[in-house]
C-alpha cells in the first residue's frame, strides 16, 4: 500500500494537473547522451514548425545499415536486446504455451499485457499471481518479460470487466468515455485526466513498482493509462469517427486543448519514474491523435521523457504492420536510439511476406528489440526465416573480437602492453545505463582483463574504458586501441613470477555483469562467449639495476648545503 507521504505528494500533483494549464515557459535540457556532452535542448516547447526544427532539435540523418563487410554469426544472447514473443490476452494462463514460447532458440523473452482490473479486481486488493506465474517462466529459461498494464483497451472477459479498468474505479466517480470502435465493439474507457482515475491509477502503479522494480527478469515497465491500450494514442477509429476528428471531439467535449493534451500525458508517463527508481521503462511512441497536434504532441512527450530520465525509458515504434516507412513512425527511433535502446512492435497483421522490408527499416533504425507475434517467429516461409536470421545477427549492439593481443612475456613489475579491436556489427550502439540524479547517462562499457594462476584461480583483474566509448562506436567501423595494464593485484602487490592465463572479457561494472560478445574461433566462425582467453603470459624475474656508484662529497658542499659533486680519479 502506498505510503502516506505517496498520497500526499500525488495530491498535490492532482491539484496541479486539475488548475487551468498555460504554455510552459521555455526550458532547456542539455543533451549528454555521449562522452563529449551534447548541445542544449529545447524539450518543452511544441515543435511549431515541423520536426526538423534545427533552433531546438538535433539533425536526423536517413542512414541505411550496410551489411556488407561485416562479420555474420549468431547473434550474441544479451537480456535486454533480441526478440520477444507477444503473449495473446487469452494465453496469459496457458502454462505450456508459455514454455512452447520460451523453448524457442530466437526468443529472448515474451511481451505480455495483463488489464488493471485483473490485478486489482477491489479496491488496493491486489492479484500478481498472473504476472508471478509468467516470471518464473521466463526465469526458468534465464528470459525476460516487457510488462504492461491496460487501463484500456484490453477486457479479459470478466464480469467486473470494462476494458482493463476495475468497475470499482468508476463507482468511485471516474468519468468515462463510451464508444463504438469500427469493428462495432463496445468500450468503456476512462478519463485519464479525471483527478479520481489519475489518484486510483498511482496507487496501482506505486503497489506495482513495490513488487517488481527490482526483479532482475524484468526487461522494461510499459508507461501506460494515458489513453486507449498500450500505446499513447487516446482513443481508437470509432464507427461514427475518424482518428482525425478525435482531437476535435476532445475540444469540444472535454475542453482538452493541445497544451493540456501534452501536459497531461507527460503527468500521467510520469508516474512510472517517480516509482519504478530501477527497473527500465518502456514509452510507446505512437501519436496521441491523428494529424500535426498529434505528431507535436509526441515529439515533445519523448523528449521530455527521454531528455529528463535518458536511458531509464526505452522506446518502442508500436503497431508495425506492413513492410512501409512512414517518417512520422520511424523518426524518433533515428532520433533516439544513441540516447536509449529502441525497439519494434511488430502486429498480428505482419505477413512473412512483407517483413523482410520492416526487418530491413529496422536495422536502419538502429533498434535493439523487437516485440514479435509468435506465428511470425514460428514461421516456415524461407523468406521470412532469412530475414529473421539476418535482423537477430545484427540488432541492438553486436560487439565482435577482431583482434586482442598480448606479448608473451613481461617483467615483474613492469605493464603488460595489449591491444584490442573491436567492431560493432549491430544496428546500435553499445551503451550502459549510469545513474545521475534522475537520470540514467549513456555511457561506455568497459574491457576487462583477468590472469589466471595454474590452477585456475584468478589472481588479478584490470578494467578500463576504450579510449572511444563503446557507446560511440558505430556500425562497421573497426575501433582500435593499446592499454597499459599493471600488473598488480589487489593488495597492491606485484605479482610474483611465473605462467599465468589471460582471459578477456567485457563488463558492466554498475550491474557487476559481463555482456556476450562475438568471437572468431580457430576454423574462423563466430561464437558467442561472455570471456575468451587471450594466451598464456610468463612474468619474468626482473633484472637488479646495477647500483651506482658511490660519490664522495666534500666538507665544502656538505656545509654550503649544495649537491654533491661527482669525485673524478
Amino acid at each position: 500500500m502506498p505510503s502516506l507521504s505517496h498520497r500526499v505528494l500525488f495530491l498535490v500533483g492532482i491539484l496541479a494537473v486539475s488548475l487551468p494549464l498555460v504554455a510552459s515557459p521555455q526550458v532547456f535540457a542539455k543533451n549528454e547522451s555521449s562522452a563529449s556532452g551534447g548541445g542544449m535542448i529545447n524539450y518543452l516547447k511544441p515543435q511549431k514548425n515541423g520536426y526538423l526544427n534545427q533552433s531546438q532539435d538535433r539533425v536526423i540523418k536517413k542512414k541505411a545499415f550496410n551489411l556488407k563487410n561485416l562479420p555474420t554469426g549468431v547473434g550474441a544472447i544479451n537480456p535486454e536486446l533480441g526478440f520477444f514473443a507477444i503473449v495473446p490476452p487469452d494465453k496469459l494462463a496457458d502454462a505450456d504455451y508459455a514454455e512452447s514460447l520460451l523453448s524457442n532458440d530466437k526468443v529472448n523473452g515474451l511481451s505480455c499485457a495483463f488489464a488493471w482490473n485483473t490485478l486489482e479486481p477491489s479496491e488496493e486488493k491486489f492479484n500478481f499471481d498472473p504476472i508471478d506465474k509468467v516470471l518464473a517462466a521466463c526465469n526458468r529459461h534465464h528470459k525476460t518479460l516487457i510488462l504492461r498494464v491496460v487501463a484500456s483497451g484490453l477486457a479479459d472477459g470478466g464480469q467486473d470487466s470494462v476494458d482493463g479498468t476495475p468497475k470499482w474505479v468508476f463507482d468511485g466517480g471516474t468519468k468515462s468515455i463510451s464508444f463504438h470502435a469500427a469493428d462495432g465493439s463496445s468500450h468503456t474507457m476512462p478519463v485519464f485526466w479525471d483527478k479520481n482515475y489519475l489518484a486510483k491509477w498511482s496507487n496501482f502503479i506505486a503497489e506495482l513498482a513495490d513488487h517488481y522494480d527490482k526483479n532482475p527478469t524484468i526487461h522494461s515497465i510499459g508507461i501506460t493509462g494515458g489513453g486507449f491500450g498500450i500505446g499513447t494514442g487516446i482513443m481508437p477509429e470509432t464507427a461514427d469517427k475518424k482518428s482525425s476528428d478525435v482531437a476535435e471531439m476532445l475540444k469540444h467535449q472535454y475542453n482538452m486543448n493541445d497544451r493540456q493534451l501534452v501536459e497531461h500525458w507527460k503527468y500521467v508517463a510520469d508516474i512510472f519514474p517517480k516509482r519504478f527508481q530501477t527497473a527500465r521503462l518502456n514509452f510507446n511512441i505512437n501519436a496521441p491523435v491523428n494529424g500535426k497536434t498529434g505528431e507535436e504532441a509526441l515529439d515533445e512527450i519523448a523528449d521530455y521523457l527521454v531528455y529528463r530520465y535518458g536511458e531509464r525509458v526505452y522506446l518502442t515504434r508500436s503497431g508495425l504492420k506492413d513492410g512501409k516507412h512512414s517518417w512520422d513512425d520511424y523518426r524518433l527511433l533515428l532520433k533516439f536510439h544513441k540516447d536509449t535502446l529502441t525497439g519494434i512492435r511488430v502486429a498480428d497483421t505482419m505477413s512473412a511476406q512483407e517483413f523482410p522490408k520492416a526487418a530491413k527499416h529496422a536495422l536502419d533504425d538502429g533498434i535493439s528489440f523487437a516485440e514479435m507475434p509468435a506465428a511470425l517467429l514460428t514461421s516456415a516461409d524461407p523468406a521470412m526465416q532469412s530475414a529473421l536470421s539476418e535482423l537477430s545477427s545484427h540488432i541492438g549492439y553486436e560487439l565482435v573480437n577482431q583482434k586482442a593481443s598480448i606479448p608473451n612475456t613481461v617483467p615483474a613489475g613492469q605493464a603488460l602492453k595489449a591491444s584490442f579491436e573491436f567492431v560493432n556489427a549491430g544496428a546500435a550502439p553499445a551503451m550502459r545505463p549510469e545513474r545521475n540524479m534522475d537520470k540514467d547517462a549513456a555511457m561506455s562499457y568497459r574491457v576487462q582483463i583477468e590472469l589466471r594462476n595454474a590452477d585456475g584461480k584468478p589472481v588479478l583483474q584490470n578494467v578500463h574504458t576504450p579510449p572511444a566509448w563503446t557507446s560511440s562506436w558505430e556500425p562497421g567501423k573497426p575501433v582500435a586501441w593499446d592499454e597499459q595494464l599493471k600488473m598488480i593485484d589487489a593488495e597492491k602487490h606485484q605479482l610474483p613470477p611465473g605462467e599465468y592465463s589471460v582471459w578477456m572479457s567485457v563488463v558492466d561494472p554498475a550491474q557487476k555483469r559481463k555482456i556476450q560478445f562475438l568471437h572468431a574461433t580457430s576454423d574462423g566462425k563466430m561464437t558467442s562467449a561472455e570471456t575468451v582467453e587471450l594466451g598464456k603470459l610468463t612474468i619474468t624475474a626482473s633484472v637488479a639495476a646495477t647500483p651506482p656508484a658511490p660519490v664522495a662529497e666534500t666538507p665544502q658542499n656538505q656545509a654550503a648545503g649544495a649537491p654533491p659533486e661527482e669525485v673524478k680519479h
